[in-house]
């Protein structure tokens, strides 16, 4: 059975939800959560492990990342660390192939017919992002990994970079380089080796954000929903109906994971109400301490 990892750093209000949901919907995969001591409670529902056992390249490559984006140094860099976190963690498991995701995206139904679909390709993305990255032997993240570092090298890759960020700057007003520009790059470089999940395949798609309605019937600026058993549908503006095997809620959409999540168990309330009393403790000792 193909595992399913995420890599998440602290707590929050909505990973109970992306874990139990993952764990609902695929119930005999192994679930890790790459994580840390503020969210290792949540070994009770999935297998937890320690980042800091798997950072060892990460350490490296942070000595010379330079951020070229408006968003936070160490949000691009944590972006960009945890493809080689995730490579470590599979070498070091000896796990040849799994199925990657964030903590915001949410799986509806078992992934197994899809890592059949997608297995002569090395890994996948939704859309230019890696939210949903179907890793396929340990080929393709190693050279992603490897093409990651080769950008940040000496002064001449870094250059090369600045140039690319001050390009970027003339038709954008926020972001910059990110691991969305190492994947669309890195798949340019490489045709054949990463496939975008989020193109209907078998009318079959993994959604690149719940707000990202290009080609699909809309409602309050979101994708409009037709739930069977479960199972999210949306309608395309050619009137075809796609099956979403994901949701993926960035940004201040994540408010609306819960609702979405289609959880009914009084287990998983309890533990969603427990962890925001924890996630509170933590915020006040955070605020105290530090």
């Amino acid at each position: 059975m193909l595992p399913i990892i995420f890599i998440h750093n602290r707590n929050s209000s909505y990973l109970p939800i992306s874990l139990w949901k993952a764990r609902q919907s695929n119930p005999d995969s192994e679930i890790y959560l790459i994580g840390d001591v503020q969210n290792a409670h949540f070994g009770a529902i999935v297998s937890h492990v320690y980042q800091s056992r798997f950072f060892k390249k990460a350490n490296e490559f942070a000595k010379k990342f330079k951020n070229f984006s408006s968003n936070p140094h160490h949000f691009e860099l944590i972006c960009l660390q945890r493809w080689m976190v995730l490579e470590e963690f599979m070498k070091a498991k000896n796990i040849s192939s799994c199925l990657y995701i964030d903590s915001d995206v949410l799986l509806f139904d078992d992934i197994q017919s899809d890592a059949r679909r997608f297995s002569d390709f090395g890994m996948t993305v939704a859309g230019i992002s890696g939210h949903t990255n179907f890793v396929n032997g340990l080929t393709t993240l190693p050279a992603f990994c490897g093409y990651i570092e080769n950008s940040y090298t000496d002064e001449n890759s870094i250059d090369i970079l600045s140039q690319k960020y001050l390009k970027f700057k003339e038709t954008h007003t926020a972001g910059g380089i990110s691991d969305m520009t190492m994947f669309t790059e890195f798949r340019e470089a490489n045709p054949g080796k990463v496939l975008d999940i989020a193109e209907p395949l078998a009318a079959k798609i993994f959604d690149i954000t719940i707000t990202y309605t290009k080609g699909v019937r809309s409602e309050n600026g979101i994708k409009k929903i037709e739930w069977k058993a479960g199972i999210p549908f949306a309608e395309t503006t050619e009137n075809e109906k796609v099956e979403l095997r994901s949701l993926h809620f960035q940004g201040e959409s994540k408010s609306m994971m819960k609702s979405m999540a289609q959880i009914n168990s009084l287990t998983f309330n309890a533990i969603y109400q427990i962890n925001l009393v924890y996630l509170f403790g933590q915020k006040v000792w955070n605020r105290i301490f530090r």
